[in-house]
């Protein structure tokens, strides 16, 4: 038996191998563009995670500075200091405060927007540092003042007992 329809069936075999193979190498071109943008995805996201380790150990960083200075400047007001022992205290203070805004500045200008709160805290620091020395050296002329006028009040207390003492 001869079949009738052999040059229709090689030909629909044909059509479907074609179409088969169309779809074979569509599913293989997609699936290497799935893996292709899976892998960018992965390298993107392991860059942005180290550059979120490197900014949180940064801010960690910071954050233990700056409550070193906080505890400096607590100690600074807390304790009775000398002239020289508040400036040193100051000093260790600023060099402090200046190490942090100089290492921000050192900074890619847009990672300085991750830490405007150190700045801002800097500047208050700054500002209290400010205020402290006013305090201080308006706490020293009045110190003076005191002494000098109880050393008036002494000599006038003498000079008045020489003068009741005549009479």
């Amino acid at each position: 038996m001869i079949e009738i329809n052999i040059i229709d069936r090689r030909k629909q075999t044909l059509i479907f191998s074609a179409v088969f193979a169309f779809l074979l190498v569509v599913i293989f071109i997609s699936g290497s563009i799935s893996l292709i943008s899976a892998q960018h995805g992965i390298a993107l996201l392991e860059a942005k995670k180290s550059s979120y380790d490197r900014l949180f150990q940064k801010q960690a960083e910071f954050n233990f500075t700056i409550e070193a200075i906080f505890r400096d400047l607590h100690n600074l007001r807390s304790k009775k200091r000398t002239s020289n022992e508040y400036k040193h205290m100051q000093k260790i203070i600023t060099e402090k405060r200046m190490l942090m805004e100089e290492e921000i500045l050192a900074l890619e200008e847009q990672q300085q927007g991750h830490y405007v709160l150190y700045q801002k805290l800097l500047e208050l620091v700054k500002e209290t540092q400010e205020i402290f020395d006013a305090y201080d050296s308006q706490s020293r002329k009045r110190e003076y003042n005191m002494d000098q006028l109880e050393k008036c009040r002494q000599k006038y207390q003498e000079i008045s007992k020489r003068e009741n003492g005549k009479n």
